[in-house]
């Protein structure tokens, strides 16, 4: 069982419809099934699940259309892409996986609440083609190497919309050396210094592989 008074936190702090509601809780009533046999979400993370990891998700719906087709990557636990599609049911999410129990558990979540989203399992860099106008990510890797995966989509004219933490300025310069491409920091709503970071018309530089 969740803490109702993190769920109450978060629904203060979130305007979200009954409809997305009712389908964030068939997630995270999943997600609480599942969580001890597949190591999804550890102990000390579970007391926050709402205002922490669906919160932090959310707070991309300001970015992304509610018709959008969307690729998360490295989807693991699913945020933010379950909670993407729960919000988002004229769009679609397909959440890439390489770990066989998180893949099960994301479809398993997918069902229960009928998301407009399907599961790839296998790694990001193999992911065959697949159609999006916006890319996300969070707690999956660097900024350089993020976008890097995220290149068969980002240097197609997709939009990455990526939860960063408080070294999010490191992570930006390092990747600019190896990349061009136009971005906005929106300070997050969860606390701290951390950001949603938006970026656009991305390249590789010149020479970069």
């Amino acid at each position: 069982m969740t803490d109702s008074n993190d769920r109450a936190a978060f629904l203060a702090a979130h305007d979200v419809s009954r409809e997305t509601l009712a389908r964030l809780d068939i997630i995270i009533a999943t997600l609480d099934d599942w969580r001890t046999r597949s190591n999804l979400i550890g102990p000390n993370e579970w007391p926050q699940i709402w205002t922490r990891h669906v919160g932090d998700s959310v707070q991309l719906l300001d970015r992304i259309p509610d018709t959008a087709r969307v690729v998360d990557l490295g989807s693991g636990a699913g945020f933010p892409g379950l909670i993407i599609a729960a919000a988002r049911p004229a769009g679609h999410v397909t959440l890439i996986e390489s770990v066989g129990k998180k893949c099960a558990f994301l479809r398993a979540a997918i069902e229960a609440a009928g998301l407009p989203a399907t599961v790839h399992q296998g790694r990001v860099e193999a992911a065959p083609p697949i159609q999006a106008e916006y890319v996300t990510a969070r707690a999956f890797a660097p900024l350089p190497e993020l976008l890097d995966y995220a290149a068969p989509w980002l240097c197609k004219g997709a939009t990455g919309v990526f939860p960063k933490g408080e070294r999010w300025k490191d992570e930006l310069t390092a990747a600019r050396q190896r990349w061009n491409f136009a971005y906005q920091a929106i300070p997050s709503r969860s606390g701290g210094s951390g950001v949603i970071l938006i970026v656009r018309e991305a390249a590789r530089r010149h020479g970069q592989a």
